[in-house]
């Protein structure tokens, strides 16, 4: 089966305006560069992974390293522009395609193998939940003509149902990585907690 991924990425200006409060743009900046860094990092290292292309409206801004498709935004609204990654899936003649957010410092090669694993039945959809079951951080279409997009507030519910109606076979994945996406100061606080509780853990192990 042949995966590739797309990571839709704001320019950096307007990246996290809900941190406005206690980070400066050039905070908000390095944060999503960071982030974004880890995610690509964590996409090229995995083996299920054929391909990964990120979608911005300023793409030479991003640092991509090499190896990932720069696709320049060309089209208003998530999940519109998502179109154009369905889009570039298809001309790279993929089998399935993974949506991932670029706020998830968590993720992991093992969360992609596992979504990947779980999507290799032709016919289903893997959807990766927030940590409050409401937003959706991830989702895979196998084929690719089966991503029904409606990412936005409680979006998961929205993809759910939708997937039922397309006659998909449901897949559900959550894992730490794939449930923290960064969003306001109590998903930073959030993050802290586990990577500090994660030190311990390694500390006393």
């Amino acid at each position: 089966m042949k995966t590739v991924a797309v990571v839709p990425v704001k320019s950096l200006s307007q990246a996290k305006t809900r941190l406005a409060n206690i980070l400066s743009p050039e905070e908000r900046a390095l944060l999503v560069l960071d982030m974004l860094s880890h995610v690509l990092d964590t996409l090229r290292a995995s083996r299920e992974i054929d391909e990964v292309a990120v979608i911005s409206p300023q793409p030479s801004e991003l640092r991509l390293p090499p190896g990932v498709t720069p696709i320049l935004q060309a089209r208003h609204g998530l999940n519109d522009l998502l179109e154009q990654g369905r889009e570039w899936a298809i001309r790279r003649d993929a089998d399935a395609l993974l949506v991932l957010f670029v706020d998830l410092p968590l993720i992991s090669s093992g969360d992609i193998s596992r979504m990947v694993k779980l999507g290799e039945k032709e016919g289903t959809v893997v959807l990766a939940p927030d940590r409050h079951g409401s937003g959706t951080n991830s989702m895979l279409a196998h084929p690719v003509t089966l991503a029904r997009f409606a990412f936005g507030p409680a979006s998961f519910d929205t993809h759910r149902v939708a997937a039922m109606h397309a006659g998909a076979n449901l897949e559900i994945y959550s894992s730490p990585g794939t449930s923290l996406d960064i969003d306001t100061l109590d998903d930073l606080d959030y993050l802290d907690a586990h990577r500090i509780s994660t030190a311990m853990e390694y500390a006393f192990s």
